[in-house]
């Protein structure tokens, strides 16, 4: 597995695929729970931290290409 700018748009390895997946759910969950218990700081902690773990998680690849 390696990590590399060039790597975002080769297939992510399947257990980062899967662990992306899982926390971006966690996010989307705990950031609806946050906006309706008016907790617009950690709504928005929540969102950013996501998008971070999903689009961060592209830049690894296996290493074949």
């Amino acid at each position: 597995m390696k990590l590399s700018i060039k790597s975002y748009y080769e297939p992510t390895p399947k257990n980062l695929r899967k662990l992306a997946d899982s926390l971006l759910a966690l996010s989307l969950f705990t950031t609806g729970y946050a906006v309706i218990m008016e907790h617009k700081t950690l709504a928005i902690i929540f969102i950013v931290l996501g998008a971070i773990g999903k689009f961060g998680t592209n830049f690894f690849s296996d290493g074949n290409g």
